[in-house]
């Protein structure tokens, strides 16, 4: 089953949940209370969109849309219990319109809370196909290893992660192939997608291995990267 809850949301646990949901509960009810006490005339029920934005960091979509339809109900009752100071036709004038606001502001926050669960589904799916390729996989970004799938690792002759990340590949290249797939990878970069074939890695089991490499620039951590993919062998071109 894909856990979309890391990629998500910021809030992952139970109790960061339920105080968000008390965070909402209590910033509703002191700008109801607050709503009653002032004149009609006061615009204290703009206020809401404070509690409507707290749902981006729930987990459930339709949280906006219910409490957009909670905080109309709650402006429709403030009507008839603030005391007023101007006419009941313009403060029920200026209540429509912002229950119209209220609810443009959930639909687009209800979409942006669709948009990023669809995303969070696709990279979950997307490294699961990375970590069960039959392919070494590397992301290579400012002269370091930031990801290797478990191939990988077994190519690089590590049996951790953290063995290899940070550590820059070409160390774990045969000298006489650090200047080539050193130029390759800057035009790779770059945006040019290389292969180099029968490069010998040195892993850090001093094992020695024979493979072939695909180069192509990617977007990694808000910056450029290169992909690295490997065979053992060669790659066809």
């Amino acid at each position: 089953m894909v856990n979309m809850t890391r990629h998500t949301w910021p809030i992952e646990r139970r109790k960061d949940f339920i105080r968000i949901v008390a965070y909402i509960t209590i910033a509703t009810a002191l700008i109801f209370v607050v709503d009653i006490y002032t004149p009609l005339g006061i615009m204290i029920w703009i206020l809401y969109l404070i509690p409507l934005f707290l749902t981006v960091y729930l987990s459930w979509k339709y949280a906006p849309l219910v409490l957009t339809v909670v905080f109309i109900l709650l402006m429709a009752l403030s009507l008839f219990l603030s005391p007023r100071d101007i006419l009941i036709e313009y403060a029920l004038l200026n209540r429509v319109f912002f229950a119209f606001i209220l609810v443009i502001s959930s639909i687009f926050i209800e979409e942006y809370i669709s948009n990023a669960e669809a995303l969070a589904l696709s990279e979950e799916r997307y490294r699961f196909l990375i970590e069960c390729s039959p392919d070494g996989i590397i992301v290579y970004q400012k002269g370091g290893i930031e990801y290797v799938n478990p191939v990988g690792m077994r190519f690089l002759g590590a049996d951790r992660k953290e063995n290899l990340i940070g550590r820059d590949i070409i160390d774990m290249i045969d000298p006489e192939q650090k200047v080539l797939v050193r130029q390759r990878l800057d035009q790779a970069a770059l945006g040019a997608r290389m292969i180099i074939d029968k490069v010998r890695l040195i892993g850090q089991d001093r094992n020695q291995m024979t493979v072939g490499m695909s180069l192509a620039s990617m977007f990694w951590n808000k910056g450029t990267a290169v992909q690295i993919v490997m065979r053992d062998g060669r790659i066809d071109t």
